[in-house]
Parts: structure tokens; sequence; C-alpha cells
């Protein structure tokens, strides 16, 4: 088996299988590739490209028609893609959305307070505070069995 690497700057992460026939090992291969969800997310700051470990980010939002990500230690970058390509890419990685606009890390969630309007204010790491908007509050609370 020959195995090819291509590093194209830019490019999204894709892999491509040539084959003769469809093996059970081929099948195995591919259906491990597609559960593996990434370890490190892709950013873009003045300084440059980041490769952020998924661990150290908190929140992934849109602002100002762009997606932005605010990882552990406070910074903010920006992300190419579109937010529910992240909220699918990160779903196993207990990442949660919040609102139209935002998902969050749901390992980073340190405290929640519950308003009388039914809204939801959920604490994050660093002393974040984010809102959950009233059409995802039973999600929230599905989750963390409140």
């Amino acid at each position: 088996m020959k195995v090819e690497i291509r590093i194209e700057p830019g490019a999204e992460e894709k892999v491509v299988i040539f084959t003769d026939r469809l093996t059970p090992e081929i099948e195995q291969l591919a259906a491990r590739l597609r559960e593996q969800p990434p370890d490190r997310i892709t950013a873009y700051s003045d300084r440059g490209v980041e490769l952020l470990p998924v661990a150290q980010v908190m929140r992934i939002y849109g602002e100002n028609q762009q997606i932005r990500v605010q990882s552990l230690d406070g910074n903010t970058y920006t992300l190419r893609g579109r937010l529910y390509e992240y909220e699918s890419q990160l779903a196993c990685r207990r990442f949660v959305r919040i609102s139209n606009s935002e998902i969050v890390n749901a390992d980073m969630i340190t405290g929640m307070d519950f308003s009388f309007s039914g809204t939801i204010c959920l604490f994050l790491k660093g002393d974040v505070k984010t809102y959950v908007s009233r059409r995802y509050v039973s999600k929230i609370k599905k989750l963390f069995d409140v």
C-alpha cells in the first residue's frame, strides 16, 4: 500500500483512497478515518496560521460575518468555514450549540444562572459569560440533567 501526503496551504483536510477493489480492510480504514474527530483547529490571527488544540477551545461563535474561536487563554482567532461544519466535526468532543451563532465546549462550563425569562446564562472558564437562546434551553437542560 502506498501512502502519499501533500501539504497545500489553505486546503481542507481530505483523504482519498485509490484501490482496484473494495476490501474489508479498506472499509475499516475509511470508517476509522470518518470517526476520528480533529485534535486541532486551524485558526488565523495577526501572527498568521495557528493550530489550536480542541481541548483549549472554549467557544466558537459568529461575529461581524466571521467565525471566531475563543481559546482558554482568552485569545480570539478567526476561522474559515461555517459554524455548522465545526458543530458537526466537534459534536463528539462535547461541543453543543447554544444559539444560532454560537457553540460552546461543554467541558468549559463552570456554572449556570437560570433567569425568570427562561434564558440561561453560562459561565465558562476564564470568567467568560454567554447566553443560551430560548430555542436551545431545553437541549442544555437535557445535557446537564437540569
